[in-house]
């Protein structure tokens, strides 16, 4: 508990530290603490929202677009992160539709955030012991169905946000990895991608035209949530 109470204090240290710099205009301290609190658990929206406005106000648009996404996978109901988007997006040179997100089932993903699938997944599993508790079996099995539901919803949204953001001024897209690869086309700093292979080094990119090539990893910057934000490597 103490430790849990550690890092929650930490998170939140971190985040206020960045809207402060953030709102004094020191840009690149304000994304050194907002990462900071990221890398202490604190994989929230409002992080993602404040770290994407730190990057964008440093010109790094391609890394603030992966910011800005990450956190509409989280809360995909965002307004503001979802303007912002719009407005970067306007700016890119490729000037691509983003990744259509494929919800399956799951058709309210598209409005309900991560956490409030989660709490209300929580909250029919606890309406459903309290109804079996007071003997009434039939409705505690319909809402505990609910809140499995939610859960299983919860736990495929991560999926939902698979793609990458480039973050170079220009990247090469090849046909192939190694000296066999020829240029297929350039993509520059912005674009926004589906994800469909991984390597070490590389990865292989797809377009909603259906074109794709192999990339360096080094160019991207993943719009999953729960992965690291290299902040080092702009």
């Amino acid at each position: 508990m103490l430790l849990m109470l550690s890092t929650a204090f930490a998170q939140q240290v971190e985040f206020d530290a960045g809207i402060t710099a953030l709102r004094q205009g020191d840009y690149p301290a304000a994304a050194d603490s907002l990462a900071a609190a990221l890398s202490a658990g604190g994989v929230d929206p409002a992080v993602y929202h404040a770290l994407g406005n730190a990057l964008y106000r440093q010109e790094q648009s391609g890394a603030a677009i992966a910011a800005w996404r990450r956190g509409l996978v989280l809360d995909p109901g965002d307004g503001d992160l979802d303007a912002n988007l719009e407005r970067a997006r306007g700016q890119t040179t490729d000037r691509l539709s983003p990744p259509e997100p494929s919800y399956g089932p799951f058709f309210w993903q598209g409005w309900i955030s991560q956490r409030g699938s989660a709490a209300l997944s929580s909250l029919g599993f606890t309406l459903a012991l309290l109804l079996l508790g007071a003997g009434r079996r039939r409705p505690a099995l319909l809402t505990a169905a609910f809140g499995g539901l939610l859960l299983a919803s919860t736990l495929s949204a991560r999926a939902v946000g698979a793609g990458a953001v480039v973050i170079s001024e220009a990247v090469s897209v090849r046909s192939a990895l190694g000296p066999d690869g020829v240029e297929l086309f350039v993509l520059h700093e912005g674009a926004e991608v589906a994800v469909e292979e991984n390597t070490e080094s590389h990865i292989l990119i797809v377009l909603p035209d259906l074109r794709k090539g192999w990339v360096p990893a080094a160019s991207l910057i993943s719009t999953d949530p729960e992965d690291p934000f290299p902040l080092d490597a702009l």
